[in-house]
């Protein structure tokens, strides 16, 4: 019988487990160090803690109050849309692996 093998860091599997839809895989995937995701993952922290710096904020009460002064403040149509971009792209991540806290 062939033993199923991590493709991107070598860790083999117990004998007998399925290729696919094994929860053993998918648990592994979450930890695999070479698993293209954690580069992705490193990158959206990356880009998350630049968005923080720029929009000055973070956690869903401070963006909320941000967004609303943005919005009765008026100013320049430009410079509120990308602060209201930023504002909105902050506030998709919350709950995705991060406390909203973090900066």
């Amino acid at each position: 019988m062939n033993t199923l093998t991590c493709v991107y860091c070598g860790h083999e599997y117990p004998e007998g487990t399925p290729p696919h839809g094994a929860q053993i895989l998918t648990e592994h995937i979450k930890v695999c160090e070479k698993h293209p995701m954690r580069q992705l993952e490193a990158d959206k922290a990356k880009l998350r803690k630049a968005l923080v710096c720029l929009v000055g904020v973070d956690g869903k009460d401070e963006l909320e109050m941000m967004e609303m002064h943005i919005l009765d403040m008026g100013g320049d149509p430009e410079d509120s849309r990308a602060a209201l971009m930023g504002i909105k792209a902050l506030r998709e991540t919350l709950g995705h692996g991060n406390d909203g806290g973090e900066r």
